[in-house]
């Protein structure tokens, strides 16, 4: 076998690969070694919490309905352990209680300096350790040390974040303030609870986000355009006329997903006369795709009145596809009180389909709702 040189000595390869194993195996032996003692700690430290959980509850519950918790005299009695518990105990039940219990609850909060810790990570290099501090100054309704700050919000996750501590604790100073810190200069689409949020701060007033919409939309990613065009399709009010173009221009794009989403959005502002235009109707009833299509039918339905349902009506007799035909047959058989036609006769087979669907999901329904025993 050859020799190799290391470090100006000649050393045959069976060695130097047998050194290499040995060092190999050696590595592999401490990485099991920490690996099992991070495991055993972990067990031990979960085991104790376990064990110390019901009496803390307990105690917790006992204080929360005294007229005198005594917070800071119950805390100083904790251990590092104790703590740990009753503080995943404190973030559980504020986001189950509200009233007068949560307010009582964020004295426990209080108690345990999570405040002043949340403010101290807040400047934290690590994302997650910031969101968590938000998510702390949100649940005990604390949004002091971030107005106080000079915090920023530096990703559409910590954006969201802080508009929702500002908004539940009734610091948000405007809706348009809400739609700005979240939609400025984003160029990717949000998670779940952004989109979330910027519906609950859309819905009292929809102007800001619809301004903001027709001004910026042909800039966004098309996922955050389909996210807000989804925000949309849950607001119901009076806007002015030039805050619609930007949905009818959405409606003509290539992407069928943020055509549909367009049609699914444009539901809720069916009163405006500027959607009753005969081409720009006829174009969205004969559009190439059937996901197109079936959110143009649900739009018209949405609209309900006599002519929306007329179209509606005549474009099924026409259509061919056949999950286009039953979502929209579905969508109009909710409206069937507003029809002075006989629409069974006319489209046949998929009305007789979707009426025992719909029967159906009536009785369904109304089960649910009977008292037990009823």
């Amino acid at each position: 076998m050859a020799d190799v040189a290391v470090f100006g000595y000649v050393v045959p390869l069976l060695v130097v690969l047998v050194a290499v194993a040995l060092v190999v195996a050696l590595l592999l032996a401490v990485s099991l070694y920490l690996t099992v003692s991070l495991s055993v700690y972990r067990a031990i430290k979960e085991t104790r919490r376990d064990r110390v959980r019901p009496d803390l509850r307990d105690s917790l519950l006992d204080r929360l309905f005294a007229e005198e918790p005594d917070w800071e005299a119950w805390v100083a009695e904790l251990s590092t352990v104790e703590r740990t518990v009753v503080e995943s105990l404190l973030d559980e039940y504020l986001r189950e209680l509200d009233g007068q219990e949560a307010t009582q609850l964020r004295g426990l909060g209080e108690a345990l300096g999570i405040p002043e810790r949340a403010a101290g990570q807040l400047s934290h290099r690590d994302v997650y350790t910031r969101l968590d501090a938000l998510t702390w100054l949100t649940l005990l309704d604390h949004p002091e040390p971030v107005l106080e700050s000079s915090f920023e919000p530096a990703t559409p996750r910590e954006r969201a974040a802080t508009v929702t501590l500002l908004e539940s604790s009734g610091r948000l100073p405007d809706v348009a303030t809400g739609v700005s810190m979240l939609l400025d200069g984003v160029d990717e689409q949000f998670t779940v609870f952004g989109q979330d949020t910027l519906y609950r701060v859309a819905r009292t007033d929809p102007g800001p986000l619809l301004q903001t919409a027709s001004r910026e939309y042909d800039a966004w990613p098309e996922p955050l355009l389909a996210q807000v065009l989804a925000v949309c399709s849950q607001l119901e009010t009076s806007v002015r006329e030039g805050e619609l173009t930007w949905l009818t221009a959405s409606l003509e794009t290539e992407n069928e997903a943020i055509r549909a989403a367009a049609a699914d959005a444009l539901g809720s502002f069916g009163w405006r006369a500027s959607l009753r235009d005969q081409v720009f109707l006829e174009r969205a009833t004969n559009d190439s795709s059937p996901r197109v299509r079936a959110a143009v039918y649900r739009m018209l339905a949405a609209w309900g009145d006599q002519e929306a349902l007329w179209i509606l009506l005549f474009a099924l007799v026409e259509e061919e596809d056949p999950r286009a035909l039953t979502l929209g047959t579905a969508a109009l058989i909710e409206r069937r009180d507003r029809i002075d036609t006989d629409a069974g006769a006319v489209l046949g087979e998929a009305w007789a389909w979707s009426d025992e669907h719909a029967a159906y999901d009536r009785r369904a329904r109304k089960r649910s709702t009977e008292p037990v025993g009823g």
